[in-house]
């Protein structure tokens, strides 16, 4: 625009110079001259105002741009929240089918041990059954010839007295097999005083040792550090004798166990129905202090805290 401006006036000024040197310029030429010049001012006032729109127009645009680089930004910015926001429901909702899965898994386990230790259980009846059985066709098989040998000098009056020692001295030898295992336990010779446990209670169920037998079982699997093995353990005296007195031991420490593998959420539940259950013993007094430290550690490992400290 501004080079069209200067060319228009070097070409009237140089018309103006031609017909003045000539001296022969006319009033008739004079005059389509000052017409020419006021066309080509006319012209440059037009094209200032083109000029003028043009920037506008421009001005309007980048307006435009900017407006839609904002909206663009503020899209990206929501999108991205949103993004953050449903990651974070998936996570917890996640962190929830973890928590029912290993749940789930847990009870499936113990299922599983407590069918495995019912079959071998019911096994070990079986066997002895059978050997019972033998034992009486034998004696059925030889009473004859015993009778027919010793019929001057049978005298029945002895067999009272054998069925009447007979069981004292089982008495003895079940309590004997129950006091070693507990020397073992004692010594820390976890696995010697679990098999004695095992057999006394797999041998003795109806005993009245048969739950503190399954208790100390589980805590030879504690004192070797099995911690699942100790939970399932514990487990099996809650389910066969919840109403026994090691049933709140037995709680306690399955909240322990819990704790140690890492499942504190678990550990809490099982440590909250022992106070609920036992309120006033001394096994609810020791859940209460061990669910205080696990609040207290929460709360010094938050990140809040942490920018407290600082």
């Amino acid at each position: 625009m501004a080079a069209f401006i200067r060319k228009t006036s070097f070409f009237g000024g140089c018309l103006l110079c031609v017909l003045l040197v000539g001296g022969c310029a006319s009033s008739s030429d004079m005059d389509a001259m000052k017409n020419t010049l006021i066309n080509l001012q006319a012209d440059m006032i037009n094209q200032k105002k083109d000029m003028a729109a043009q920037k506008e127009r421009v001005s309007d645009l980048s307006k435009d741009v900017m407006t839609l680089k904002e909206y663009s930004l503020s899209a990206v910015k929501d999108s991205q929240s949103s993004i953050v926001s449903q990651t974070s429901d998936l996570s917890k909702e996640v962190q929830v089918l973890k928590g029912r899965f290993d749940e789930n898994k847990y009870y499936s386990d113990k299922t599983i041990k407590d069918l495995i230790a019912e079959k071998e259980l019911q096994q070990a009846k079986i066997a002895a059954l059978e050997n019972s059985v033998k034992e009486l066709k034998a004696k059925a098989n030889s009473a004859p010839v015993q009778e027919e040998a010793q019929k001057p000098a049978e005298k029945p009056v002895d067999k009272p007295q054998d069925n009447a020692t007979q069981p004292s001295t089982s008495k003895d030898v079940v309590r004997q097999l129950y006091d070693d295992a507990h020397v073992d336990l004692k010594e820390k010779k976890f696995p010697e005083a679990r098999q004695k446990f095992e057999k006394f209670a797999k041998d003795n169920p109806k005993h009245e040792l048969a739950p503190n037998a399954l208790f100390w079982i589980g805590e030879t699997y504690y004192g070797e550090k099995k911690f699942d093995d100790a939970i399932l353990a514990y487990e099996s005296l809650l389910k066969k004798h919840p109403q026994h007195d090691k049933a709140r031991g037995a709680m306690l420490k399955q909240g322990y166990s819990f704790i140690e593998i890492g499942d504190k959420k678990t550990a809490k539940i099982v440590l909250e129905k022992l106070i609920e259950k036992y309120p006033r013993s001394s096994e609810a007094d020791l859940a209460e202090k061990k669910i205080g430290e696990m609040l207290s550690r929460n709360t010094a490992a938050s990140p809040k805290s942490k920018k407290k400290k600082r």
